[in-house]
């Protein structure tokens, strides 16, 4: 059972983060850079998913989850990134994971760059068996990072390239990471070509493509 409501998990996820645009872009210096609050809108999609699989053994946690949602919602982002917290140390469900991963999104949210970069780290640290929650957080922490400005490129890109190979199921958004990466450090030409590349790719998701597009556009002009 568990398996079938990690998997259903995990779909949730990524659909939901291909189909509402994981990352909102916003311009700075002529480029784009990746907006990490979204995260929040797939966290409650995996949530709806996870509530119907497993409802009758996991009401309290859901509950919890739900609540610190709901906090977050109306504004009260400090009461529910503690409820967060206290959920994700003593879950015993998969909500455990999701209040992570709502913990860092709204510390991002609350302008704690840096807790929320560590938290999403962490997140990947200690799944990193589990390709599709370490990819995420990876991602989602490096997006932060670029948000906050300062960033160290040279480290980015290390931490971009695993993620980026051939198979990987967040290739498409470390790609694009990193054509933002060279664009922002200046190197144009390789950003063209990042860009081009994923433009071209049709395993992209479109959103992807489109926002590659719209960035070879502005290099040409």
């Amino acid at each position: 059972m568990a398996d079938h409501t990690e998997d259903a998990l995990i779909r949730e996820v990524n659909d939901e983060l291909r189909e509402e645009q994981m990352m909102k872009l916003w311009q700075r210096y002529g480029s784009y850079v990746v907006g990490v609050a979204v995260v929040i809108v797939a966290i409650v999609a995996g949530y709806q998913g996870w509530k119907a699989y497993d409802i009758s053994t996991r009401t309290d946690e859901g509950n919890r989850f739900y609540s610190a949602m709901q906090m977050a919602q109306a504004g009260d982002t400090a009461g529910a990134i503690e409820a967060a917290r206290k959920l994700a140390d003593d879950a015993s469900s998969g909500y455990g994971i999701l209040a992570r991963f709502q913990q860092a999104a709204l510390l991002a949210k609350q302008g704690d760059a840096a807790g929320a970069a560590q938290l999403y780290h962490d997140i990947a640290r200690d799944n990193i068996g589990n390709v599709a929650f370490s990819g995420l957080a990876n991602i989602l922490g490096i997006m932060t990072e670029i948000n906050s400005g300062g960033y160290d490129a040279k480290a980015l890109e290390f931490r971009l390239s695993s993620i980026a190979e051939d198979g990987h199921p967040y290739r498409h958004s470390a790609r694009e990471l990193l054509g933002i990466i060279a664009l922002e450090s200046g190197d144009t030409d390789k950003a063209n070509a990042t860009f081009s590349e994923l433009a071209s790719d049709l395993t992209a998701p479109k959103g992807i493509r489109d926002r590659a597009k719209s960035l070879i556009q502005r290099l040409g002009a």
